[in-house]
């Protein structure tokens, strides 16, 4: 296997960089750097360099004549420097949540749209009860607001359009869908913005109108029966749109259709992406907790060689301690000798005072020997 080494940050003046673009085409210049020729292109821009126009590099190996661009004057205050900074790899997707996804892909496979609302995902169908009881909780509020001034009332709400019964039953399949390959529904506002579970993870995702703002309003705009639910202005194009919202690292995913793709005809790609951002959340879990536990493992090994460090010091310091002190009891011990050699010179009556004071004294010179009690006692204190 060929391992590229990793790419350095890295830092060109303008006049490099401008030496570069014309000598080297942009898109193995860019790949030299670890940047997209777009990315490249973007600091030539930022920096003023200019770059070889479309077409250069094949006139120039034909032999036909080109023109170089000069380097303009840096502007005044504009950068002469650039700081290069490698774009990282992507990461390459894991063997295992290819093979989740091949396998809730294939389990979604038989799923389709329903043409009619009468056999509908149980959630779905729960929004038209929702409907219904909104409609009549509005329309109590009307009447009531008739009779008193005073009150407020929200506008009566109309009746389920051909789009809503269309996103009904879209939503009602992208539900069964991911139910075949083996998530569940656990949210499902009429709204769309819907949540799943799929490998023990909530994946959020919405199932709404692709939405736009016309220059001109039109003629039937009351393509919704909750325009409250969406930005003023805006009106539908005729089409859905699923999107993952839920934080994948760079896995979301989003289908919109168009007059040649519907929802329909994406819904095993969709519930295999809804159960392989299942697996990638718990992937994602599983290899955070096993950092944690890896630096949890480390903090505890640094803390215990903090603490032999600590031990060890405390060791020495008593060591140390018992070395001074046994140098100290032999100091003493040859001061009372002294003592008791002088004895005998002072006078009787103070003898008898001056021997006890030389006995208390050799007392504590004694304690003070740290050998007087063995070599075990001694390694026992040294050792705490």
């Amino acid at each position: 296997m060929n391992h590229q080494p990793a790419l350095k940050r890295r830092q060109v003046s303008r006049e490099e960089l401008y030496a570069l673009v014309w000598k080297t085409p942009m898109s193995r210049l860019s790949a030299d750097f670890g940047l997209s020729g777009n990315g490249l292109a973007k600091i030539c821009a930022r920096l003023d360099v200019p770059v070889p126009p479309r077409g250069y590099w094949a006139k120039k190996d034909a032999g036909k004549p080109v023109v170089a661009y000069r380097l303009p004057p840096q502007k005044q205050g504009g950068p002469s420097h650039a700081d290069i900074r490698p774009t990282p790899p992507v990461k390459p997707v894991p063997v295992e949540e290819l093979q989740t996804r091949d396998v809730a892909v294939k389990a979604a496979e038989a799923v389709m749209v329903p043409e009619a609302t009468d056999r509908l995902h149980p959630m779905v169908r729960a929004w038209f009860a929702e409907h219904k009881r909104e409609q009549k909780e509005r329309a109590q509020e009307n009447r009531r607001a008739r009779r008193d001034v005073f009150s407020w009332s929200r506008p009566l709400l109309a009746d389920l359009t051909e789009r809503d019964l269309y996103r009904f039953r879209v939503t009602s399949a992208v539900f069964r869908a991911v139910e075949a390959a083996g998530g569940q529904v656990v949210k499902a506002p009429v709204t769309g913005k819907v949540t799943f579970r799929a490998g023990g993870h909530d994946i959020a995702c919405s199932i709404v109108e692709k939405l736009y703002r016309p220059l001109k309003v039109p003629e039937d705009d009351a393509w919704t029966a909750w325009p409250d639910h969406h930005q003023t202005g805006l009106y539908s194009s005729g089409f859905l749109r699923v999107t993952i919202t839920t934080y994948l690292e760079g896995r979301q995913k989003q289908w919109i259709e168009n007059d040649k793709q519907k929802i329909g005809d994406v819904l095993p790609d969709i519930a295999g992406a809804v159960i392989a951002g299942g697996a990638f959340l718990e992937r994602r879990e599983r290899e955070f907790q096993e950092a944690e536990d890896r630096r949890r493992e480390e903090e505890l090994r640094r803390l215990e060689r903090q603490r032999q460090r600590e031990a060890e010091e405390r060791r020495w310091q008593r060591f140390t301690k018992a070395a001074s002190d046994w140098e100290e009891h032999g100091r003493l011990l040859a001061f009372i000798a002294e003592l008791k050699r002088r004895l005998p010179s002072e006078a009787p009556e103070a003898q008898e005072v001056l021997r006890k004071r030389i006995e208390w004294a050799e007392g504590y010179a004694t304690n003070l020997d740290p050998l007087c009690r063995g070599l075990q006692t001694l390694d026992r204190w040294i050792e705490g």
